[in-house]
């Protein structure tokens, strides 16, 4: 679905940006075979870049061209060239009474046809370099389309 593979761009905002945490890995071929069975969802040349993986319920999965997740086995996934808009889920954490920033843990995307939604991430490091990524595919593809 990409014109051009930005993966490593990806990769290092989300080291620069943000890091790993005790649920979010940079998938490599070391780690690579923990995730096998979510692999499956894959489309043919999808490559699995980021992943926050809780249980097999609850997941998010970044990759060269989607973001695939799992909420409560609730399963989404989004075309990274359809996303438009990002920004943490305010409304939805205040609703879980958070409300000091280091602790959020959703993000609201927006997309192309106007639909939103609320992925979950793991808090800190993991969520703002995710964050940041996606709020740079966000705004290449504004650009993009001018």
């Amino acid at each position: 679905m990409n014109i051009t593979d930005k993966s490593s761009i990806y990769i290092s905002i989300f080291k620069r940006k943000g890091g790993e945490g005790l649920n979010t890995k940079i998938i490599k071929e070391a780690n690579n075979k923990n995730y096998n069975s979510l692999f499956i969802r894959l489309e043919e040349n999808e490559k699995p870049l980021l992943i926050y993986f809780l249980n097999m319920l609850n997941w998010f999965l970044l990759t060269n061209s989607r973001i695939l997740t799992s909420n409560d086995g609730q399963s989404t996934f989004l075309y990274l060239t359809d996303i438009i808009e990002v920004r943490p889920a305010l409304q939805e954490e205040l609703n879980d009474r958070v409300i000091n920033k280091q602790k959020f843990t959703m993000l609201k995307i927006k997309m192309k046809n106007g639909e939103y939604f609320v992925c979950k991430l793991e808090m800190g490091q993991p969520y703002e370099g995710i964050y940041q990524v996606l709020h740079f595919i966000a705004n290449n593809n504004i650009s993009c389309s001018r």
